[in-house]
């Protein structure tokens, strides 16, 4: 975003937005400026608001929020947003131009046939003959126009449906986590408010931690620790994408929600997540040496809607920490 504010202005922006980044005991990286930057500007209403409800709902601001409002809300939107306007635009002129001629032709040949039929008269057989000339030229002419308005409409609509392509990749990209695919807090605030709108029953909630992560990134460094992440986010999706909603809510941790599902049957899916993450086999692509199993800790609860979605994924948390306090690699339901 561009601001026009004067060095005061500046200086007073930058002053909240260190503040911001200290309340919240946030480094002050590139993006985490940006967006405490952007929020102590008020003009993106977007950041603002988001940032405002977590705060009323007493979520934690962290590192891995930052980064999600920065993708969200700020990184490359401009930029798509031309490109689409740009593209859009290209197809709306090469079409109209087209058009346009295609109806100039028109009018130039309905002339041409209107003094043909006066001239038909003629009793002179060379006056026929030029007439009929006239107008063998004329329809080729007008044919060749039309088949070009024809292919220039064909690519038109190819190219609608490849922008077509790109605006929905870009609305899937924005629902989405970049590094596991799951979906994200946006997504994840906005079914659930459609699920409560239906009444939709028995809501679940599987909390899910990776066990041991830190100690385990500080072996083997952020980048294996990334695809371990991914890698676990899959095998989690595998299990409950056609009947729940997989969120990554922060670094490690993850969100199932599963509508219409009884405490015996998200216990049951949990219990199958949690193994099948224990099965997972991972060696180093460098030295193939074996990696050491990963597991992972779930705490499972149901939707409460007197203390909404929030208050739910806080009791799930809870359910989380018992299941790290009781041995880790299980399962627990508060």
């Amino acid at each position: 975003m561009m601001y026009q504010d004067t060095i005061e202005q500046a200086e007073s922006k930058l002053q909240k937005a260190l503040v911001f980044l200290k309340q919240h005991r946030l480094a002050a990286s590139p993006i985490n400026y940006s967006v405490a930057y952007e929020y102590a500007s008020a003009e993106n209403t977007d950041i603002v608001d988001a940032i405002n409800n977590d705060i009323k709902d007493s979520c934690i601001i962290d590192s891995f929020l930052m980064e999600e409002l920065y993708r969200q809300y700020m990184l490359s939107s401009d930029e798509n947003s031309e490109k689409i306007l740009r593209r859009t635009s290209s197809i709306i002129n090469t079409t109209q131009k087209h058009s346009q001629k295609a109806q100039r032709d028109s009018k130039t040949y309905a002339s041409i046939l209107d003094e043909a039929l006066l001239l038909l008269d003629d009793p002179n057989p060379q006056t026929s003959k030029q007439v009929v000339d006239k107008l063998i030229k004329a329809t080729s002419y007008t044919k060749n126009t039309q088949q070009i308005l024809f292919k220039a409409l064909q690519q038109a609509q190819t190219k609608s449906k490849e922008l077509q392509q790109h605006i929905e990749n870009l609305h899937e990209h924005r629902q989405l986590d970049a590094l596991t695919g799951l979906y994200n807090r946006s997504v994840m605030n906005q079914t659930v408010d459609i699920w409560v709108k239906n009444n939709t029953q028995n809501i679940a909630a599987l909390a899910i931690n990776l066990d041991h992560f830190k100690q385990f990134n500080d072996s083997y460094g952020m980048t294996v620790g990334n695809v371990i992440l991914s890698k676990v986010a899959q095998k989690i999706k595998s299990y409950v994408s056609e009947t729940g909603l997989p969120v990554r809510l922060a670094g490690e941790e993850f969100l199932v929600l599963i509508p219409d599902a009884t405490p015996a049957s998200a216990n049951e899916i949990a219990e199958k997540v949690r193994l099948g993450v224990e099965k997972l086999q991972f060696v180093n692509a460098k030295n193939k040496a074996r990696l050491p199993k990963i597991t992972i800790s779930i705490g499972v609860s149901e939707y409460c809607h007197t203390l909404g979605l929030n208050g739910t994924i806080q009791k799930a948390t809870s359910a989380l920490r018992m299941a790290k306090a009781t041995g880790r690699n299980r399962v627990y339901s508060s």
